[in-house]
Order: C-alpha cells, then structure tokens, then sequence
C-alpha cells in the first residue's frame, strides 16, 4: 500500500515537473479564478435583480366595484420574519355620472390585531400615495370611499428586499466555492513545481554564474597583459596569458621597485655585426661545381 501512495507522488511529481502540465495548471487556475469573478458580479446582479421584482395585490380598480375592506398576507421568505418594503399606488376621482356630496377620502393598514400600521386622509385629487414596512403576517386595507367618488388602489411588496444583504452575503459565497476546488488544485500542482523544479535550476544557475566568473577573470588579465605587450616588447601566446590576477599583479609590485634600463649605444655593435654577416660577400662569386642538386647544400653545410 505504502509502495503505491509514492509510486502515485513520483508520478505526479513526474507530471507536475513538466512544463505543459505546469503551464496547463496556469491557465486552469487564471480560468477558475475569471469564473468566479464573473460569478461575484453575475450572481449578485441577478439578486439585485431579484429585490426590484414586486408582487401586487389590487385593493380596489375602476370597474370592478369599490371594496372598503381588503385582507391580504405578507409572507414570510426563508423564516426569517423580515420586514417587507410595500408601496401604496393610489388615485382617487371623481364619477362624472353621478353627483357626489363629499370629497374627503381616506385609508389605512393596521395588521391582524388591528394596530394601524399606516394611515392616509386628504381630498379627491391628493397624492395619497406611501410606502411604509410590513411584518410577516395577515393585514387588512381599510378605505374610507365616499358616493360618487372612483378609487384605484394597488400595493406592490418587494417580498425579496429585507433580505438584501443576506442575498449578497449567499451569492458571493457560492461564487466564490464553486470553481474554488479547480482554483486549488491547480494551485497545489503549481506549488508543487515551484517546490520541485527550483532545486535543479538553481544548481544550473550556481554553475553558469561560476563559468561566468571565470571566464570574465580570463578576459580581464588576457586584455591587462595585451596591454603590457608594448612595454615588455613581444608577443605572449595564450597560454602565458592565462595568468592569475594575484600573480600578475605580484609581478608587477616587484617591477615597480627595479630602476630603468640603461640605455646602450649600440651603434658599434651594429658595425661588428655587419662586418660578420657580409664578410663572407665580399669575395667574388664563382661557381661552386660540387652542387648539383638541392641536397647537395645541405650535405656541403655538414661537411663545414
């Protein structure tokens, strides 16, 4: 068992150690982690969405006869007793049929225990619009309509506000847990290249930076010593030159104590080295029999 848990770990460091996997696992990771940022946005658009949808519920309309009492419920979303936005639309009118002898209206909302919870009163042609809170419940509309007189009546509850940041707080966690797995294990192959491939690198690193040393040593005492060529008077071959810098630099302090060189005149050596070379041309020339070929030369060069 033991034996295949690190055949299973040389195979996957075998994988991760590979360029194509680990490059593979980038892009996995950037792509997981684009998903979820799309996700965060997109989820939360959605639930914003969400909040600005209504549920209507029409207490009175022109046409469909005039109700003084109205009894809806509010619901209750995810058994949280939150409190629900609702939006009064109203618009009161006069009926141009009929004579009407009052145009005092008004209306309220009180819950199941009869508490007003909000209550309006004006004149035909008031704005009699409101919005207010409701708890989670039974409540009731009460409209004061008096003869003549035409109401059109309709509440809009956003069911989904009160739970605005709950909403949020839901969509970005699943955002964010959903493509989390890919996100990780791409990570986990990554660090493990990082783990396993850095040791090599940086033993091919250590070794190039050594050669580099070198080699910049050898050409910084070769182009000193092409430097010196004139004063010492010659050529040095290459492997005089690859000298080491503390030698050289050795040599040099030791020259600096030795005193210049006598200049020689060295005119009469000239001469007796001219009455040396062209002695032997002075005689008049004349042909020597015994060469008849090119190794006769050399035979008679022996011989003297």
């Amino acid at each position: 068992m033991d034996s295949e848990i690190e055949q299973q770990d040389a195979e996957e460091e075998q994988s991760v150690s590979d360029p194509v996997s680990v490059l593979e696992a980038k892009r996995t990771q950037q792509q997981a982690i684009f998903l979820m940022l799309f996700m965060i946005v997109g989820l939360n658009s959605a639930w914003m969405l969400a909040q600005s949808q209504t549920s209507d519920i029409e207490v009175n309309r022109p046409g469909a006869g005039q109700r003084t009492t109205h009894t809806f419920e509010v619901p209750d979303m995810m058994l949280m007793s939150k409190d629900v936005p609702v939006t009064m639309d109203c618009e009161f009118t006069f009926d141009e049929s009929k004579e009407a002898n009052n145009s005092n209206v008004s209306w309220s909302v009180s819950d199941a225990r009869g508490l007003k919870i909000h209550e309006w009163s004006g004149e035909v042609g008031d704005d009699c619009g409101a919005e207010f809170s409701l708890r989670p419940g039974i409540h009731r509309v009460s409209t004061s309509i008096p003869f003549a007189i035409k109401a059109e009546q309709t509440l809009h509850m956003r069911v989904w506000k009160g739970l605005s940041m709950e909403g949020h707080i839901i969509a970005t966690v699943m955002a964010f847990l959903f493509p989390l797995p890919a996100i990780l294990v791409a990570h986990r192959r990554v660090s493990k290249s990082n783990r396993s491939v850095p040791l090599a690198r940086m033993r091919r690193l250590e070794d190039w930076q050594e050669i580099h040393r070198e080699m910049e040593a050898l050409d910084r005492t070769a182009a000193e010593i092409h430097d010196l060529e004139p004063f010492i008077g010659g050529t040095i071959s290459m492997e005089q030159s690859f000298v080491s810098e503390p030698a050289l630099q050795d040599k040099v302090v030791e020259a600096k104590g030795v005193s210049d060189i006598p200049e020689i005149d060295q005119t009469e050596l000239i001469e007796d080295m001219e009455r040396e070379t062209l002695s032997g041309l002075e005689d008049p020339l004349a042909v020597d029999k015994r060469i008849r070929k090119v190794g006769d030369i050399y035979d008679i060069m022996k011989d003297d």
